[in-house]
Formats: structure tokens, C-alpha cells, sequence
């Protein structure tokens, strides 16, 4: 794929004379609204690469579930909740990247997309280099909050022992692909996610029931199959980049242009928000998670066969959000408040259709979903017993799921972790009432409220991004 800014980055009249006719182009192209047409070729392939995703949760899952005790499946899911801790943590990662490149597409300008990338991916490389230093405190303080039995505690280390040492691949990853969907590489993208993805699956099943390396083998092939994705988007990100220029000179300025304090600060405003917003997500998740410990073994995995199937949801969501935030990124780009309106009824659209046909499979097969994960009678027992909340999910959660794709796409984010620390208290006000009462059962009423309010509160802030999009409104969100 060749970059529409290929030819730049050769000094002279004539980068500037092309950069603003490339600028000229692309403002062009963000001056009309977005058909139906151009929106599902976006949305597709969004939504299928990120739809692979909890296939590795899945399998992982199901592999374990077919393993000689409960401990094996409770050990990993452990371990997969420290991990989604640590990257949902860091997720704005490829959330901002997603925003920033889409804005800078727009616009045309080189500088703005090595800045897209070059931030974020600094600051991926210290956060990773942060964490492997600290592998062992973060492994110490999940079981300071995890109730578990040495056996499940022993899986959950061997998981996550080999895993950690794919942080630096993760973290990038999130920057590459976040930088590449921002541009609409859909190729690129879907290879990054899909490829990685399939390659983890077949690993996964050759180490562990052909090989029968164990765990082991799970967290290896997830291992190879995150370096798979780096050297993909590297490639895709070398070919999408104009060139640097050939005179020192040039590439320094650009480097020092692309690397502007005061964007760099913008930038980090943006991300903040979005990080705060996935610490009130954390606290959600692992208060969930070490509620359901205290139930049992046999609970506990049955929770955590529940929350794969209603993950496979959430990454359909994900998908329409992640188109969204592509359109929403060029309206704000563009300054094009027609476009913003028509990604919104868009999105709002797709989230219903999906969120039935959702619920349509959950009333009709979910029993056989169950079976998919595990043949341990007593785990498909108490997971059938809660099967009525996942009925329920995709109805509520979905506009807060897909809708704030429009505001990391245009940079508008404190609305976001707004929206999300109020559905944190709302989860909270009911795990206080609800568990003691219901069990496991309040605890899954707590969740299906957290999702909600992050509908209900997120919707009212939509005027700000309109805000955003009119040209006469110069200041930043």
C-alpha cells in the first residue's frame, strides 16, 4: 500500500507546493458525509479481525476446560485477568493512536503522522521496559486480592510467567495498529489482528493436546503469535510512512516538529483521560473476579467461561467502535460536523441490529455455547444457572460500547472517563446491596449495571463532539 504522502520528504518548492495539495485532497475527502456503503467497507473487516480476538480466550479456555481439573481453567483465567489488568490498563495506547492518525490523515501533513506514531510508540517502549521490571510485584499483589488454591495459584504463575515477557510486543502492537486503523489500512490491520490471531489458535492447539506441553504451550503460542504481529505492522508502518529526508538537517526538524512539547502534552491529556477510564474498567473487572473467587473453584470458572462468550460481544462492539472512531478522527480532522452526525446514527444503527441478533443467540444456542468451553459437568451446571444475564448484555451494554469510539476518534475523552466513573459507582452502590443478598447472582446483577451506565451516562455528551467539528470552534477538548 503506498502512502498518498510517499512523495514528501524531499525538501523544496515542490514538498511544499505537494504537501498542500495532498492537504487540499484530503480536506475533499471529509467534505461530505459518510454513505452506508463507505461505512460497512470500514466496518467489516473491523468488526471480523476484532471479532478473533477472544478466540484466543475462547480457545485457551477450552483447552484448559478439557484438562483433568478445574484448576487449570480457573489458573488461566487468572492469569488472563492480570494480563487484561495490565493492557486494558495501557489500551489508550492504540485508542489514541487510532484518533491522532485519522486526524492527521486528514490533514495531510507528514509531520502529523510520525508524531501519530512516534509519541505513543516512545511511550510504549518505557511502559514495557516498566513492566518487566516489575514482573514480580504485579504477580505478588494479584494474589493479595485472588482466593485461590495452590494448584490453580501454580497454573496462574506458569501462564503468566512466560506471557510477561511479551509486553514490549503488546504495547507496540497497540501503537501500530491503532496508527494503521486510524488511516483505514484495512489490509494491514486485518493481518496485524486476524493473522496473529489464527497463528495463536493453531500453536495452541499443536503445543498442548498434540504435544502436550500444557500451559506451557498456551502461553508460548500466544508468545509467537504477538512477535508475528509486530514484524506485520513494522512492514505495513514502513510502507505506509513517507520517507524521511536525505539531509540531517530536514530529518532532524521534522523528528523535533513531530515531537512538539505542547502536542506531546495535548496528546498526553487525551491519553490520561482514557487511562483513568480503564483504571474505573480494572477496578470493575477484578472486583468481579476476586468476588467470584470467594464462591469457589467451581464458580469461579464458571464465571469465567460466562464472561468468554459475553467478551466475543464486547469485540463485536469493539469493531463498530474502532470504525467509528476512524470517521469520527476525519470529522474533527475535516472540521465536519454533517459527517460526525451521520457516523453517529450509523453506529447507533449497527449497535441495535448487532445487539439483537446477539441476544437472538444467546436465547436460541446457548446451552451448546457452553459445551464449546468445557466438558466439566459442575462447571456447565453453575454456568447454565446464570445463563439468563447474558441474554440481557448486548441489549444494555452496547451504545456505551460502540458510541465512544466517536470520542477517541475525536480526541474528546474526558466524557468518556466520566461516563465510566459513574457506571463504576453505580456497580459499586449495587455489589454493596445485591451480593450479600443474591451471591452470585448480585454480583453478575452489579455487572449488567456497570455496562448500562456506561450507555446511559456516555450519550448526553454527544453536543461535544459536534462542538469539536465546527469549523468556527477553535479550542481543544
Amino acid at each position: 500500500m503506498d502512502s498518498p504522502w510517499a512523495k514528501k520528504g524531499q525538501g523544496s518548492m515542490a514538498e511544499s507546493a505537494h504537501q498542500k495539495h495532498q492537504t487540499q485532497k484530503a480536506q475533499q475527502q471529509t467534505s461530505h458525509t459518510v454513505s452506508g456503503r463507505d461505512y460497512a467497507r470500514i466496518l467489516v473487516p473491523f468488526v471480523l479481525s476484532t471479532m478473533t480476538q477472544p478466540l484466543l480466550g475462547v480457545v485457551d479456555t477450552a483447552i484448559m476446560g478439557h484438562m483433568s481439573n478445574s484448576s487449570y481453567i480457573a489458573g488461566v483465567a487468572v492469569g488472563a485477568v492480570i494480563f487484561n489488568t495490565i493492557y486494558w490498563l495501557l489500551g489508550f495506547l492504540r485508542v489514541g493512536s487510532t484518533g491522532f492518525s485519522a486526524q492527521a490523515g486528514t490533514k495531510g501533513l507528514m509531520t502529523e503522522l510520525y508524531k501519530a506514531l512516534l509519541v505513543p510508540g516512545c511511550m510504549a517502549l518505557v511502559l514495557s521496559l516498566v513492566l518487566l521490571a516489575l514482573q514480580g510485584p504485579i504477580f505478588g499483589g494479584a494474589m493479595l486480592i485472588m482466593t485461590l488454591d495452590a494448584a490453580t495459584r501454580d497454573v496462574a504463575w506458569t501462564y503468566y510467567s512466560i506471557l510477561i515477557w511479551g509486553a514490549p510486543l503488546v504495547l507496540g502492537n497497540y501503537v501500530l495498529l491503532g496508527w494503521l486503523m486510524g488511516l483505514s489500512r484495512i489490509r494491514a490491520s486485518l493481518v496485524m489482528q486476524m493473522g496473529s490471531n489464527f497463528l495463536n489458535i493453531i500453536l495452541a492447539l499443536l503445543f498442548v493436546p498434540v504435544l502436550g506441553w500444557g500451559v506451557k504451550g498456551v502461553a508460548l503460542a500466544t508468545l509467537i503469535a504477538q512477535a508475528f504481529a509486530l514484524l506485520v505492522g513494522l512492514w505495513a508502518a514502513w510502507k505506509v510512512l513517507p520517507p524521511l529526508p536525505k539531509e540531517k538537517a530536514e530529518r532532524m526538524a521534522l523528528l523535533r516538529a513531530a515531537m512538539n512539547f505542547r502536542d506531546m502534552l495535548f496528546m498526553a491529556r487525551v491519553n490520561a483521560n482514557l487511562l483513568l477510564r480503564t483504571v474505573c474498567m480494572l477496578a470493575q473487572t477484578n472486583i468481579f473476579m476476586a468476588t467470584a473467587s470467594t464462591f469457589g473453584t467451581t464458580t469461579l470458572s464458571a464465571n469465567a467461561v460466562l464472561v468468554q462468550i459475553l467478551l466475543v460481544f464486547t469485540y463485536v462492539f469493539e469493531g463498530i467502535a474502532n470504525a467509528s472512531s476512524v470517521f469520527a478522527g476525519k470529522a474533527r480532522g475535516g472540521k465536519n460536523p454533517a459527517l460526525m452526525k451521520a457516523v453517529y446514527r450509523m453506529t447507533l444503527g449497527w449497535t441495535a441490529v448487532s445487539g439483537l441478533a446477539m441476544t437472538g443467540i444467546c436465547l436460541l444456542w446457548h446451552t451448546p455455547m457452553l459445551s464449546l468451553f468445557t466438558d466439566l459437568e459442575d462447571v456447565i451446571l453453575a454456568a447454565s444457572a446464570l445463563s439468563f444475564w447474558s441474554v440481557f448484555f448486548p441489549l444494555v451494554s452496547g451504545p456505551g460500547l460502540t458510541v465512544y469510539g466517536l470520542f477517541t476518534g475525536a480526541s474528546v475523552t474526558r466524557p468518556v472517563f466520566v461516563s465510566t466513573l459513574q457506571a463504576l459507582l453505580a456497580f459499586l452502590a449495587v455489589w454493596v446491596l445485591a451480593v450479600p443478598a443474591l451471591g452470585n447472582h448480585g454480583l453478575w446483577l452489579a455487572y449488567t449495571v456497570f455496562y448500562l451506565g456506561r450507555s446511559v451516562f456516555l450519550l448526553p455528551h454527544f453536543g461535544k463532539l459536534l462542538a469539536v467539528c465546527t469549523p468556527k470552534d477553535s479550542k481543544d477538548s
